[in-house]
């Protein structure tokens, strides 16, 4: 006879929060170890390797800065645009292969989530981590080549630290958003280059908000957009460009509601992801 006092459990409720990050620490070192494999894997089978970290980042520079800078000519307004140039797109660019890697990293891990029991949250952090790691280089390249365009280290490339960590947060947050979404509606891989693509001219990457906007609300509605506050409190850091206060409020508002909500959203679900 089965106990009386036995109850079933259902697998597919979540956890209290408190049990469920207490799981996520205890099994942190997923999220740590497999992205180092991941970035190691990477460019293996090319001529240049682990080169390749750096060279993507300068050749995507170069590209735009032929386009936008010599062709086009949109450096109104800017006195070292090459910098500007180089911080709009590195940045940019590690917001978009986070939101990007993490639409795919339910689905592209069945196989491990219908065979292990994990919280499911430690893919996209790994994602996360993975990029982030990966941007290193294209950090480099970016003070590198922002020294060698004329600007000198000053006390305020010590607030980039602040501003890498703000980025951070909101990449986690809308990491975690993503990959619900993802798992649910899998056309969500196939919208985003579109939707970033659209986030790319709206976000000040190639040209100054303040030289062809001269609007004032317009400028303040540019405050809506997360990835041109971090974009632009980064370009404060490292060459000088001015930046509002809302502008920086913009930033840390975006990465604290987004990682409450897309934890919220996403440990809700945990369970039935891939299920």
């Amino acid at each position: 006879m089965s106990d009386p006092d036995q109850q079933l459990v259902d697998l597919t409720q979540p956890s209290p929060p408190g049990v469920y990050l207490a799981e996520v620490w205890r099994r942190r070192d997923f999220a740590l170890l497999v992205p180092v494999q991941d970035l190691r894997a990477q460019n293996m089978g090319s001529a240049l390797g682990q080169l390749w970290h750096l060279l993507n980042p300068a050749l995507m520079v170069a590209v735009y800065f032929l386009i936008f800078g010599v062709i086009i000519d949109t450096s109104r307004g800017v006195d070292n645009f090459l910098g500007f140039l180089i911080v709009g797109v590195v940045w940019f660019h590690l917001t978009q292969r986070v939101v990007q890697d993490a639409a795919v990293c339910i689905p592209r891990n069945l196989g491990l989530i219908r065979s292990v029991q994990f919280p499911r949250i430690l893919l996209p952090a790994a994602t996360v981590n993975g990029q982030t790691a990966a941007f290193a280089p294209a950090l480099v390249l970016a003070l590198a080549a922002v020294i060698a365009t004329g600007e000198r280290p000053s006390l305020r490339w010590l607030a980039l630290i602040g501003v890498l960590a703000a980025q951070f947060v909101f990449n986690f947050g809308a990491a975690l958003l993503v990959a619900r979404i993802g798992a649910a509606v899998p056309d969500m891989r196939q919208l985003l280059p579109h939707i970033f693509r659209l986030l790319f001219y709206a976000s000040g990457v190639i040209f100054s908000v303040d030289a062809f906007v001269t609007s004032e609300s317009w400028r303040r509605a540019f405050a809506l957009n997360p990835l041109y506050d971090v974009i632009t409190c980064a370009r404060w850091c490292l060459l000088g460009e001015p930046v509002d206060s809302w502008v920086v409020a913009g930033m840390l508002a975006w990465g604290a509601v987004l990682l409450v909500v897309g934890f919220v959203v996403f440990w809700r679900s945990d369970q039935r992801l891939g299920a």
